[in-house]
C-alpha cells in the first residue's frame, strides 16, 4: 500500500507541505513525497495530443515523473497554499497536465457515448486534500482541489484541511496538527480496508509482468 503525497508549495517548509507531510507520516504506509518545487512542470497546451497518442503528452518536463507515480499509488494527498483565493499556479498547472493520464489504456471508468472524456484511473482511490492560507480564500481554493479529486478523478475523499494560519507556523497550531494526524489515520484505515483488492491487483499485475 503506497501513499502518493504533492507538496505543492514553492517553498519546501511550507504550512501546507508540512501538513502533507504530516498525514503521510501518520497513515502507517509506505509513501512518497513530490515537492513541486524540484520539478520543472509547463503549463498544457490543449493541444489534446494525449487524446489521440494514448495519454502521451508531447512536452517534455518532469509531470512524466508525476504521471507514473499517480498511476502507480493507492491514495493521495494534494497540499498547496492559497494564491488569488485559489490554488496555486505551480498547483494548477499540475492539475491540468495530470489529465492525460485518462487517455491511457487502463482504468475503471470509461463513457462509451462520449470517449472524448477518456478512462478514469484513479477513480474508487482515497483521497486527502489539504490547502493552507494566511488569511482568506482557503475556502475557494478547497473547491479546486476537491473538483479535481472527486468529480475529475472520481477518487473518495475521506478527509480535507482548509485552514487559515494567519501567518503562524502549523507546528504552533495544535488543533491543525491534531486534524492532519486524524486524517493520516483515516487515509491508511481506508486503505487497509481496499487490502484485499489491491492485492488481488499486485498479483494480477505480477502475472502480466
Amino acid at each position: 500500500m503506497k501513499i502518493l503525497g504533492i507538496c505543492g508549495s514553492l517553498r519546501k517548509k511550507s504550512n501546507s507541505n508540512k501538513l502533507v507531510k504530516t498525514i503521510a507520516e501518520s497513515s502507517g504506509c509506505d509513501f512518497d513525497l513530490i515537492y513541486l518545487k524540484d520539478l520543472e512542470i509547463k503549463p498544457c497546451k490543449g493541444c489534446a495530443a494525449c487524446m489521440m497518442n494514448e495519454g502521451k503528452c508531447p512536452i517534455r518536463d518532469d509531470m512524466e515523473l508525476i504521471n507514473q507515480k499517480l498511476m502507480e499509488t493507492d491514495a493521495l494527498i494534494i497540499g498547496s497554499p492559497t494564491y488569488g483565493w485559489d490554488v496555486s499556479g505551480a498547483v494548477k498547472t499540475m492539475l491540468d497536465r495530470s489529465s492525460a493520464i485518462y487517455f491511457r489504456e487502463i482504468g475503471p471508468l470509461y463513457n462509451e457515448d462520449m470517449p472524448f472524456l477518456g478512462k478514469r484511473p484513479l477513480a474508487g482511490k482515497s483521497a486527502v486534500p489539504v490547502i493552507i492560507a494566511a488569511g482568506f480564500g482557503h475556502e475557494r481554493a478547497l473547491e479546486t482541489l476537491t473538483l479535481y479529486l472527486e468529480h475529475n478523478n472520481k477518487m473518495n475523499v475521506v478527509d480535507k484541511i482548509a485552514e487559515a494560519t494567519y501567518a503562524q507556523d502549523v507546528y504552533d497550531l495544535p488543533d491543525v496538527m491534531k486534524h492532519a494526524e486524524q486524517a493520516g489515520e483515516k487515509l491508511g484505515n481506508a486503505l487497509k480496508q481496499r487490502s484485499p483488492e489491491l492485492s488481488l491487483r499486485y498479483e494480477s499485475n505480477n502475472l502480466l509482468a
